[in-house]
């Protein structure tokens, strides 16, 4: 009874102790795991306090190497600098009219971005006004391009990374005499299917009326300790927000579990945090993988951690400031245990100590046994170490599509080595056993007996058929006049022949391997899904033809089309398989094997579809093209009609249903 008392006393306390915790963090972090989806994991950081300061409509927060805060304190038209988180100085009093942007460099040197002058000043570390950089006068900037500032960042030589509001050429960028060097950082504009359209079809005056498709401004900047420049863009897609560019412009960030409405960023010692519009906190690496985010939206609880209208970020040691506007405050997070072992261990990985951060690793799985960045870090780390086996399973993991193609290399090497030559020898005999039994069978008639056995079971109706299907290899055309004149053929064998397909399919995507198939795990497999996908195509293929040819005098029959469609998906039917099976001896270096051997696949089913139509309905070569896609139009129009009917019928079985839930009510 002690025993059970006690027991039951710990439960509690732990119950009391995890709730303590969970109280001091009103949010929920995620990381990404298996799938790149978001899983909940164990607090990154957890809010430390929030520091009220003597500021008003703050715009901009940054962090010198020394750990000196500093504000753009839009308000009071001034940038202060804290020292303890209280103000210990400010700058530009007299001078700034509305500094939106600040940046601070290894002198003290204090850059400001002024939305109101629409300049850039230059202050030294005794606030005495050192420059001013006004619209650039240089041809290149353009004759009619505002001079808009405001955010900004400075390199190692002292020239200045500007954000110019609406700029589509990217930043603008002066040199420390404020003369314009040239734009750098451009985004994209994307093309919507729409846009193609226009382009194609209308006039150039028609155009001009249109709105312009121009690539979206950058709307904040950082710079890292290497001079690498990045670029927030919001109002972008999520997966392009945050940009990293060479010295040559060029992009080298991946596509991103972001957010449109990035605000702010920080890069340093080795990690890059950002916040949101929406109060959430985002953390990378350098390599632009997400490690952890967590919603710390004011929802009007007045929480400690939570976020209004949050304008700047920063991160020094293990503390994250987030300046709110709205609140007039600084928000300070303190890493926890968890996170301190992540971010030693990326910070050993992103530097190339694959070895030394396999400890780390291993300890964050412990944590948390979904953390991919582990599993990552685990696989470089093995593969290092030569333990290509362990590698394998880490980068399988982890998703590595290309590190899991290098260990199965290396793997395969060793096999290659170990086997080659008895394989070789193997090959040898067997080619020499092959010839002496063809000798034999040509002298002697070994094979007779079964060879007669064969043409017995060959008068059953649907072996007869699947012989007739290697016929189609050799002579398709005459093969289809065959099965339209009833002569071959037969409706069992061809539901068969859709079965097989079917069966085809869904193995196909279980055998494929890891490097070459799109799905990560064989969980995420949906056969249900393919199975239905490939029964609807099927039929509104075989549906679809037939309509079309009835109206273009076509000769098929509804037997006729179905049986011709089922033959030409023998292609698909007899090498889908083995080349799924071929896939697990290849890497990545050999796609172009794998690549060749579908696009030879697709290309032979194509063009018995072609042979198909064309022999079966009887039509020229332009009459089959055209019947093709007439038939593909008709496909979608048919998909099309289902959907909104079944949108409509919808709508009348939720109308009929509150209908009914009304009359209940009131009866």
């Amino acid at each position: 009874m002690k025993k059970i008392v006690l027991m039951a006393g710990v439960v509690l306390l732990t119950v009391l102790l995890v709730t303590q915790v969970k109280a001091d963090a009103p949010y929920t972090t995620w990381t990404p795991g298996p799938g790149r989806r978001l899983y909940m994991t164990q607090d990154a950081y957890t809010p430390l306090s929030e520091v009220d300061l003597p500021i008003s409509g703050a715009e901009d927060l940054f962090v010198a190497a020394d750990g000196t805060l500093y504000i753009a304190d839009t308000g009071n038209k001034r940038v202060v600098k804290l020292e303890n988180l209280a103000v210990a100085a400010e700058y530009g009093k007299g001078v700034l009219v509305k500094p939106t942007g600040v940046f601070v460099d290894d002198r003290g040197t204090v850059y400001v971005a002024d939305a109101g002058e629409n300049a850039v000043f230059i202050f030294d570390k005794d606030d005495q006004l050192q420059k001013r950089f006004d619209r650039p006068t240089e041809p290149l900037f353009g004759k009619r391009r505002e001079f808009l500032p405001r955010k900004l960042a400075v390199d190692v030589r002292r020239n200045v990374y500007v954000v110019s509001e609406g700029s589509v050429d990217g930043l603008a960028l002066l040199n420390p005499d404020g003369h314009f060097i040239g734009y750098f950082g451009a985004n994209t504009a994307s093309m919507s299917l729409k846009m193609i359209l226009q382009r194609l079809f209308l006039t150039a005056e028609q155009l001009d009326q249109l709105i312009k498709n121009e690539a979206a401004s950058p709307s904040n900047v950082a710079i890292d300790n290497q001079s690498m420049l990045y670029t927030v863009t919001a109002g972008t897609l999520p997966r392009k927000s945050i940009r990293k560019f060479t010295i040559a412009g060029r992009n080298i960030f991946p596509d991103l579990l972001g957010s449109s409405s990035f605000r702010d960023i920080h890069v340093g010692e080795g990690l890059l945090v950002a916040v949101d519009g929406d109060g959430k906190v985002f953390e990378y690496d350098q390599h632009g993988t997400l490690l952890f985010t967590f919603n710390a939206k004011d929802t009007g609880e007045q929480r400690l951690g939570t976020l209004r209208n949050p304008t700047g970020i920063a991160r020094y040691a293990d503390h994250i400031y987030v300046l709110d506007k709205d609140k007039n405050a600084l928000i300070v997070y303190r890493t926890t245990a968890f996170a301190d072992v992540v971010h030693k261990g990326v910070r050993l990985y992103m530097e190339g100590y694959y070895s030394e951060a396999k400890p780390y690793f291993e300890e964050v799985l412990n944590y948390n046994g979904s953390f991919i960045m582990a599993y990552q870090g685990l696989a470089d780390a093995y593969f290092k170490e030569q333990n290509y086996p362990a590698a394998l399973q880490a980068y399988r993991y982890a998703e590595d599509r290309s590190g899991y193609s290098q260990a199965f290399w290396e793997l395969r090497n060793v096999v290659l080595q170990r086997t080659l030559g008895p394989f070789i020898i193997g090959l040898v005999v067997l080619s020499v056993v092959q010839k002496g039994i063809a000798w034999g069978d040509r002298r002697y008639g070994w094979f007779a007996p079964l060879r007669a056995r064969v043409r017995g079971w060959q008068r059953h109706k649907l072996v007869d058929d699947l012989v007739f299907m290697f016929r189609f290899i050799k002579k398709p055309a005459d093969s289809f006049y065959y099965i339209k004149r009833n002569l071959r053929g037969s409706l069992a064998f061809a539901l068969l022949v859709y079965l097989w397909v079917i069966v085809v399919r869904v193995l196909t995507l279980y055998v494929t391997a890891f490097p070459f198939s799109p799905y990560a795990y064989l969980s995420e497999i949906r056969v249900e899904n393919e199975i239905v996908t490939v029964v609807v195509l099927l039929f509104l293929w075989n549906t679809a033809n037939y309509l079309v040819s009835t109206i273009s005098d076509g000769e098929g029959r509804v037997r006729d089309v179905v049986m011709g469609t089922a033959y030409s998906l023998f292609p698909y039917a007899l090498f889908a398989l083995p080349i799924a099976l071929l896939s697990n001896v290849l890497t990545l270096n050999e796609i172009f094997v794998f690549s060749f051997s579908q696009d030879l696949m697709w290309a032979w089913t194509a063009l018995m579809f072609f042979i198909m139509v064309k022999e079966v309905h009887n039509y020229s070569f332009a009459e089959t093209v055209r019947t093709i896609l007439l038939t593909f139009f008709t496909m979608a129009m048919i998909a099309l009609t289902v959907y909104i009917l079944y949108i409509l019928f919808g709508q009348v079985f939720d109308f009929v249903l509150a209908i009914f839930q009304e009359v209940g009510l009131r009866g």
